[in-house]
């Protein structure tokens, strides 16, 4: 393990992607909110993780849940009749949304990255490689949605800087090990997957690499999308005591899934997310 590195002697934060399973992850950075608890002097954020951050450094309290119930039902961003060429969620929408809708503060959230750090993952849409990127103002919202298009639900791809990147999810689910490699040793990782989590008998990844036009590399991580996952968790429990890893996870499956139409879904991951957040602020007072 490496003593020395970008996040030594600091405190991060890493969230899990998930799609609309993030409304969990939006109800404990709402909770953080309530309580103004943000101890964290760098953040990691995957997929949805990195838009529920977005709002959460802006100090927009509510917005990213309030978003991912009106996007679950416009037919702006949910497209079925593209589901199998430009893919069913139209990504670019979120453009829109960022600046308008629900818009960010990126003067708030610019501020606060003069003292902290912020990495999005990305994968590298040719390579398959992972990308750990620091945005600014200019790229943020190009970056976010690169983050989150994932093959087939999404058009699977987005420009950043001239280079193509796609959900990071797909290279890096949890990227605790390139964290640890980095220098982290104190770290709060927050899952969209539950504890106890199993790559199950039925993988929806795995149908959907079958048809996925992309790099070896990109078909294979989506093939082994939970085998990852599990991966990653496991890596957890090989680590030395004096690296401290706390995780915030559903104690079961989430009634939300990577994409869903249903508000009451969302409503109750976002409820068992701020009562999970709170839970875990009593803990480490």
């Amino acid at each position: 393990m490496n003593s020395k590195g970008i996040f030594s002697g600091k405190k991060v934060l890493i969230l899990e992607g998930g799609g609309f399973k993030t409304s969990f992850t939006g109800g404990v950075l709402d909770a953080f909110r309530s309580v103004g608890h943000d101890p964290f002097d760098a953040y990691i954020g995957v997929s949805g993780g990195s838009i529920a951050i977005s709002y959460f450094l802006s100090e927009k309290y509510g917005y990213f849940y309030q978003c991912m119930r009106m996007l679950c039902q416009d037919e702006r961003f949910i497209k079925y009749s593209k589901a199998f060429s430009d893919g069913l969620m139209n990504l670019d929408f979120f453009k829109e949304i960022a600046e308008k809708e629900f818009p960010f503060d990126f003067d708030i959230a610019c501020e606060k990255l003069l003292t902290k750090d912020y990495f999005i993952v990305l994968t590298d849409s040719e390579l398959g490689t992972s990308h750990y990127l620091q945005p600014n103002r200019e790229n943020w919202i190009d970056m976010t949605i690169a983050a989150s298009t994932v093959p087939m639900l999404t058009k699977g791809k987005h420009s950043v800087n001239g280079i193509d990147y796609s959900d990071g999810g797909i290279s890096d689910p949890i990227p605790i090990r390139w964290a640890v490699e980095n220098g982290a040793t104190d770290i709060v990782l927050i899952r969209t997957t539950h504890y106890g989590f199993n790559p199950g008998m039925f993988r929806p990844e795995y149908i959907v690499s079958k048809f996925l036009r992309a790099s070896e590399k990109i078909i294979e991580d989506v093939e082994n999308f939970q085998f990852n996952i599990k991966a990653a968790l496991d890596y957890i429990e090989t680590l030395p005591n004096e690296i401290k890893v706390q995780q915030i996870a559903p104690e079961s499956p989430l009634n939300t899934q990577i994409f869903t139409n249903s508000v009451k879904s969302i409503a109750l991951d976002y409820r068992t997310g701020l009562e999970s957040g709170l839970n875990y602020f009593q803990k480490v007072q």
